[in-house]
């Protein structure tokens, strides 16, 4: 009982916090609170384990897909995004998970059956004849490849994800997983003549190997054409800011005319009045104020009475 308890507990543990830091390299959370955050994974492990613990009794499909399902969930209202792009980065979670674990109970094994050859394991018999122990080691060997995995998609995913499509997605996975599935698939049907597993892994490699390369292809293609767009926006978010300075200086130049024109105005004014003393009051205060940038709304005032009715 503690030792399913325990068995349970370590991948609730792995799974309420990978998702978490995955998408948090890629999209804003919807709280900026750590506190919440933490409260937030929390009650994941809570509700995980939960589930781990009914598929290790009973229900192991329906459990296994609400386990997926809540995982999903967690990310999505976690986080802010695109709903194609969290379904994207979580469709290639979910392929790096399967990889890892795949990966990892081929390598067990091929190890065991080398230096053990009773009972031989195999893709179908190897959950229900292992021993706890040997259960705690594969997981431990999952989790060591999730996180390299994650590790270096997510970053590499950061920076592809706003022009990723699924068919491209499609075309640089398919390559990486149709061997292992035919392993699998040879594995579980065990063929009279050895060579017709050889053959299909080597077909299976020929064709899904120009696809990769493809792939490739397309990406690098795709990432050309994101930054040429993205250069475009640049040059045009730069000519918007300089559209608006020369607005901003027009409006400038067109107040200083304003100014200068009722400067001239009351000087005219105040002359043909014969008002000497006054205008040669004013354009000393006039001279005055235009050293003082923040003082020159003072100046278009005029000195006396009759000439703010102007």
């Amino acid at each position: 009982m503690l030792k399913n308890l325990a068995f349970t507990m370590l991948p609730a543990a792995y799974y309420s916090v990978i998702p978490v830091y995955c998408f948090m390299q890629i999209f804003p959370a919807r709280t900026n609170s750590k506190f919440k955050i933490c409260i937030h994974v929390l009650a994941t492990f809570f509700i995980l384990w939960a589930l781990r613990f009914i598929k290790l009794y009973e229900h192991a499909a329906e459990a296994t897909t609400l386990i997926q399902l809540f995982i999903f969930l967690n990310v999505f209202f976690l986080f802010r995004g695109p709903v194609k792009q969290k379904l994207l980065s979580y469709f290639i979670f979910l392929l790096t998970a399967i990889l890892a674990e795949v990966l990892s109970i081929n390598i067990y094994m091929q190890i065991y059956n080398h230096f053990f050859h009773h009972p031989a394991y195999t893709a179908a018999n190897i959950g229900s004849l292992c021993s706890f122990h040997e259960k705690l080691m594969i997981q431990m060997m999952i989790f060591s490849f999730d996180y390299l995995f994650y590790k270096n998609i997510f970053s590499l995913l950061k920076k592809c994800i706003n022009y990723l499509k699924s068919s491209l997605l499609l075309l640089i996975t398919l390559p990486i997983f149709q061997p292992l599935i035919t392993t699998e698939f040879t594995q579980y049907y065990k063929f009279q003549q050895s060579f017709i597993p050889v053959l299909l892994y080597i077909i299976c490699c020929c064709i899904t190997f120009p696809l990769f390369i493809h792939g490739l292809h397309l990406l690098k293609k795709e990432q050309i054409a994101f930054n040429r767009n993205l250069h475009k926006m640049e040059l045009l978010k730069q000519q918007m800011e300089l559209s608006e300075k020369k607005k901003q200086e027009y409006v400038k130049i067109r107040k200083w005319n304003h100014d200068i024109e009722n400067h001239l105005l009351s000087l005219e004014y105040l002359t043909r009045t014969r008002k000497a003393d006054e205008a040669e009051r004013y354009c000393s205060s006039v001279l005055l104020n235009s050293s003082k940038p923040e003082e020159q709304s003072s100046a278009c005032t005029p000195v006396s009475l009759e000439d703010s009715v102007l």
